[in-house]
């Protein structure tokens, strides 16, 4: 079984709204995740797509970049999202995916001296969203963009946190 295809299991099993959202992961080449989800599950009271379940498939792209990022560098740790944004910029009116790319192609120098040195880094991430066949290279503009932090903790880090002063 290929590496997406048990990161794939495991987004499913770990996170059930995404199986619910009909979340598919399509392709992780070291610097992108592209992931697809069907308008039929995830449609509002319009027709279009709901706009949770926009942010859900973007959150996941991004998450699952750090989380696929992290493993192919060695690395392990527990990523969550500290905050995110979505600008919804055109209705969802098909099937949509998602492509999140590492900034600069590769994890930031800054963030891996982060995760070495105090056991804890800081990733901002920017998912794409695009209605269509999907495509490591879209040609249209995104119908909506994400952009999110997310923190990783080494997991065997000892870092402790700091007393209250």
């Amino acid at each position: 079984m290929s590496k997406l295809a048990l990161f794939q299991d495991r987004i499913n099993e770990e996170i059930p709204l995404s199986q619910a959202l009909g979340i598919r992961l399509l392709s992780w080449d070291g610097h992108a995740l592209l992931l697809s989800a069907p308008l039929a599950q995830n449609r509002n009271h319009q027709g279009t797509g709901f706009g949770g379940s926009v942010y859900s498939a973007a959150v996941t792209a991004a998450w699952g970049l750090t989380e696929l990022a992290l493993s192919d560098l060695g690395l392990r740790g527990a990523v969550v999202v500290q905050s995110g944004n979505i600008d919804y910029v055109a209705p969802v009116d098909q099937d949509f995916y998602v492509i999140c790319r590492l900034p600069g192609g590769e994890i930031p120098a800054k963030f891996r001296k982060s995760l070495a040195r105090h056991g804890k880094g800081r990733l901002d991430l920017t998912a794409e969203v695009f209605c269509g066949e999907p495509t490591p290279e879209p040609l249209g503009r995104p119908v909506a963009v994400f952009q999110g932090r997310f923190v990783v903790k080494d997991v065997h880090s000892k870092v402790t946190p700091h007393a209250a002063r």
